[in-house]
């Protein structure tokens, strides 16, 4: 059975999260070693399929890219903002973390996904929630995407929390 302090500490995490600043990504141009997302960008990641099955983890965020705000030790992924995909069908997107690879944040089971479909043709954009643990800044992330169609590609943004 779970104590008072559990439920406090979840309350005060949950509080945390609804009242925070909220900050976009995009990729950075050009990429570093460390760092390869950009607070101050219009350019978006794009994330391209397999046929079928999962295409290339593309990076997100480097070792140097969080945290944005000095003395924050933690952030989580929060939504994820589709201005263009090249295929009128369903995706499936997934969002891997870990200090080492995206190889191993996957074996370790370090990641999140959602499935969104959205007219190739559209001007309007789709902002989707994404979930995530809280994860130790500096902490590396990836992106990809599975579409039936080979290569397709979706562009998106990023939003993040970073916690104290």
């Amino acid at each position: 059975m779970w104590g008072l302090q559990h439920y406090l500490k979840k309350a005060e995490y949950t509080e945390e999260h609804f009242h925070n600043r909220e900050r976009w990504i995009g990729l950075r141009v050009p990429q570093t070693a460390t760092e390869w997302a950009d607070y101050a960008t219009l350019s978006p990641f794009i994330l391209t399929s397999g046929s079928d099955t999962w295409g290339a983890a593309a990076q997100i965020l480097g070792s140097a890219d969080t945290p944005h705000f000095t003395g924050y030790k933690w952030f989580d992924f929060h939504r994820a903002l589709v201005v263009a995909n090249t295929q009128n069908s369903i995706y499936r997107l997934q969002f891997i973390w870990s200090t080492v690879d995206a190889a191993t944040g996957i074996s370790e089971g370090s990641f999140s996904e959602f499935m969104f479909i959205r007219d190739a043709a559209s001007s309007q954009r789709k902002i989707f929630e994404t979930w995530s643990r809280k994860i130790a800044v500096g902490t590396k992330v990836w992106g990809r995407c599975w579409n039936a169609t080979n290569l397709a590609t979706v562009s998106l943004f990023c939003g993040l929390h970073e916690y104290d």
